[in-house]
């Protein structure tokens, strides 16, 4: 296996390219303001990236890329069920990005939220049918789309999750619960990104 960092520290993930068929489809939960690992899959393997993100600031962002080729932005939170109207509460720092639908997020502020549809990764594997592999940085929202679901379409062979048991409520035995979710979803083997939180961020993979 020839896993490495694709994209910035920051917004990076540990995947091997090999595994990414030309021309696949790449979900890409939590789009934020560094597309450096999306970009990456489009170049290298020319991806079609669909970006699912329900805040504003990464609206804008994404609307401003000069040239941004085989990405589609879907302006809605992923979430457990399809259609539900969520409270996304603002972060602190009107220079950040990250806002996430638990008032607990340590990054949040409880008292100023607004309103995002949300959309289920069932859906998403319906609707496009060539999925090589699927990102989640959703900010909390990862424990209940994980535990939602029953299976995963075979073509997808790395899912990269991160975990925020470090900056909420949930903890690290939560994280763990999610570990072995994958592993009945048919995902027993994982590696965790150099330098991240302890299994904060995490890519599995299957043969």
């Amino acid at each position: 296996m020839g896993f490495k960092l694709c994209g910035t520290q920051y917004g990076g993930w540990m995947i091997d390219l090999d595994m990414i068929p030309e021309g696949s489809q790449v979900i890409s939960a939590g789009v934020g303001e560094d597309i450096s690992f999306d970009l990456r899959l489009i170049e290298e393997r020319k991806c079609e990236v669909i970006g699912i993100d329900p805040t504003p600031k990464s609206h804008t962002f994404i609307e401003n890329q000069k040239k941004l080729d085989n990405f589609e932005l879907v302006k809605m939170a992923l979430h457990a069920t399809d259609g539900e109207i969520v409270s996304m509460y603002k972060n602190k720092r009107p220079d950040h990005v990250s806002e996430s639908v638990l008032p607990d997020h340590h990054s949040v502020n409880d008292f100023d939220s607004y309103f995002a549809e949300t959309i289920s990764l069932p859906s998403l594997f319906i609707k496009y049918d060539n999925i090589s592999l699927v990102k989640m940085d959703i900010e909390g929202s990862e424990y209940d789309v994980l535990h939602s679901l029953d299976s995963i379409p075979s073509t997808v062979k790395q899912f990269c999750v991160e975990c925020h048991h470090f900056c909420s409520s949930k903890t690290i035995q939560d994280t763990h619960e999610i570990i072995k979710k994958m592993t009945t979803l048919g995902f027993d083997k994982f590696l965790e990104k150099p330098g991240s939180k302890k299994l904060a961020e995490i890519t599995f993979w299957r043969e």
